[in-house]
């Protein structure tokens, strides 16, 4: 029962999230730089360093990645004004679109689940997952 949790979770996340993609208008982008993307997103104005490690990659991979999301228009880098060696990235409008529409996606998730369980049900899940959280971390050092 476990397995079919984990994969139909799966199957309906990658529909939600290649849904969002089409609603975003984002559907030329590659999966990894949908993770640049949530990365920037998430870190507010980082450095190509900053990514790097958010997504535990070389910073060369980085820059090759977020070079091409500028490229494409999904990015903007703008060089430190303390430190010409060092430059900040940013998201362009269609990126914060894309963010935004995945947010609210996933707060739908969130509301569907709820709504499914009895609030016995959702404390002893909330419980569950919070130990398989804690669990995941200590194992993968996440």
């Amino acid at each position: 029962m476990l397995r079919e949790f984990i994969i139909t979770l799966d199957t309906s996340f990658k529909k939600l999230v290649k849904e969002t993609i089409e609603t975003a208008g984002v559907s030329n982008l590659s999966v990894n730089q949908i993770q640049y993307i949530q990365a920037i997103g998430k870190l507010k104005n980082p450095t190509i360093s900053e990514i790097a490690e958010e997504l535990n990659i070389t910073k060369a991979s980085a820059t090759t990645g977020i070079n091409k999301l500028v490229s494409l228009g999904y990015a903007k880098k703008s060089q430190s004004t303390q430190d010409k060696r060092i430059f900040h990235v940013t998201l362009t409008e269609a990126s914060e679109t894309f963010i935004r529409l995945n947010q609210q996606a996933l707060e739908e998730y969130v509301a569907f689940i709820s709504q499914s369980l009895t609030s016995e049900e959702l404390d002893q899940f909330k419980e569950t997952l919070e130990k398989l959280i804690k669990e995941f971390y200590q194992r993968n050092s996440l």
